[in-house]
């Protein structure tokens, strides 16, 4: 599957704001455990290793990089427990990308996501908490490029947000750079 997004990080404000402003369609709760190398690999690949788990279900979720602006391959298998690690034989592959190391798990990140469906695009709006911190972000994910820019510039007014806002790093960026920060302190102590 190929996923295609725009993301904005908000502010509690701003995250509290758009949350007043829809009938929400439905909010779910997820927690994403993220697995790489001690030195990172698969992040220095742009390669997403994930975990998810929703209502005790467990989903192992590889993204690879697209061709195509705001895309990524997305493959995803379900799984019967949460391993501690992931032999690179259980790892999903993508093409050009088969040889992928052993990986084990280095955190999790819990998100609070409020879903609202429109034709050709959906608002994911998500409160994360990671490692005591918790951030807001705002996600449009599309089918129809020219409605989620629609919808994009909507939220935009409502907000008051800058126009190049909606580039930001996304949840597996903002949860490595706490990683190796918090890594770092352990280090240095």
């Amino acid at each position: 599957m190929i996923e295609n997004e725009f993301k904005i990080m908000l502010t509690s404000e701003q995250y509290e704001k758009l949350l007043s402003q829809y009938k929400w369609d439905k909010t779910v709760v997820q927690t994403n455990h993220y697995y790489d190398t001690d030195d990172l690999r698969l992040s220095d690949a742009h390669i997403t290793c994930r975990v998810r788990e929703i209502d005790g279900s467990y989903f192992l979720q590889m993204k690879f990089p697209a061709a195509r602006e705001y895309s990524r391959v997305e493959l995803e298998k379900p799984l019967s427990a949460l391993p501690e690690t992931i032999s690179a034989d259980d790892l999903l592959k993508s093409d050009g990308h088969d040889a992928l190391p052993d990986v084990k798990r280095l955190g999790a990140l819990t998100t609070t996501r409020s879903i609202k469906r429109f034709n050709g695009a959906e608002i994911d709006l998500d409160k994360s908490e990671y490692f005591g911190i918790t951030d807001f972000e705002l996600e449009i994910e599309f089918t129809d490029e020219t409605a989620a820019r629609s919808l994009l510039a909507e939220i935009t007014e409502k907000l008051s947000l800058q126009p190049n806002s909606e580039v930001c790093t996304g949840k597996i960026r903002r949860f490595l750079e706490e990683y190796a920060r918090q890594k770092q302190q352990i280090f240095s102590l």
